[in-house]
């Protein structure tokens, strides 16, 4: 292996790393969140399950949208998501010792990111996917008129897409634009 093509491996790890820590940073979901007049605590506390799901989600969503067709840089999304299933494993286990029944996290974001996508298939070409992004968000938290849902769902999904793009577009992308042949 050339030093060109271990700087570029190293790059595409290190970008799946990083793309994973941002996904399950919680600071900017807690700014969303504490921005809204929400009702209840049992409201506050599905928003906040949820919301984390639709970012991790919505971050591996973009890699694939922004990467797919860019050669050896689509490794990203796999580094990436195997990051995400390794934390949804020890999460999954965690959360099984203290109910006391199965829990597979890993699962339930496959079932979110299918529910999502379905969202955006029945949205058909919208200019702005996070349209349809906010009320499949509310539905999933109990109420799909609910506005303040739809308002942190439409949030969480631009400002998550917009980061990935803006972090591929300083860190990855550029790399490849340099000569290095990534």
């Amino acid at each position: 292996m050339t030093d060109t093509e271990k700087a570029v491996e190293d790059t595409i790890a290190r970008a799946g790393e990083d793309l994973f820590q941002y996904a399950i940073d919680r600071n900017d979901m807690n700014v969303i969140l504490g921005t809204l007049p929400l009702a209840s605590p049992e409201q506050r506390g599905t928003m906040e399950y949820e919301i984390q799901l639709l970012r991790i989600i919505s971050v591996g969503w973009a890699v694939s949208f922004f990467l797919a067709d860019d050669g050896p840089k689509a490794e990203i999304g796999q580094h990436f998501w195997e990051h995400v299933r390794v934390f949804s494993g020890t999460l999954s286990t965690s959360a099984s010792l203290t109910v006391g029944s199965d829990i597979d996290y890993f699962d339930i974001l496959k079932q979110r990111l299918d529910y999502y996508v379905a969202a955006l298939d029945a949205a058909g070409k919208i200019p702005e996917p996070a349209r349809a992004i906010g009320p499949a968000f509310a539905g999933v938290c109990g109420d799909e008129d609910d506005a303040c849902a739809i308002l942190a769902g439409t949030k969480m999904f631009s400002h998550a897409i917009n980061a990935v793009r803006e972090y591929l577009g300083e860190t990855v992308m550029k790399q490849g634009r340099d000569g290095d042949g990534a």
